[in-house]
């Protein structure tokens, strides 16, 4: 199958914290990319919510976002191990330095 994304995605594990509607989690990036990212979490917001996300890099910087859920992907718990469990969300706002984030990961990569 022919892959159709225009932009890749990078398999990296940050934590995450994510605030909607006054309530406030944490998860995991399973991947990222240009548009957006998956976050691995127990709590699932609500399709088409609006987050505020911060990335937790491992120098102890974080990274703010702002992204709209676009897609869940819920799993049974034994099944975890093979299929992330989590959500998409697609980029609304994002600093420069998340993109920083990406070309040093793509680097790396390569």
């Amino acid at each position: 199958m022919t892959e159709r994304r225009r932009f890749p995605r990078i398999k990296r594990r940050f934590m995450v914290e994510f605030e909607h509607q006054g309530r406030r989690d944490s998860g995991y990036t399973h991947d990222l990319s240009a548009t957006g990212l998956f976050i691995c979490s127990i709590y699932e917001p609500k399709p088409e919510s609006r987050l505020r996300i911060r990335i937790w890099l491992p120098n102890r910087e974080s990274i703010r976002l702002q992204v709209k859920l676009v897609r869940s992907n819920r799993v049974p718990a034994h099944l975890t191990r093979f299929v992330p469990d989590g959500f998409c969300v697609r980029l609304e706002q994002a600093d420069e330095q998340y993109f920083q984030l990406l070309a040093t990961l793509l680097r790396v990569a390569a």
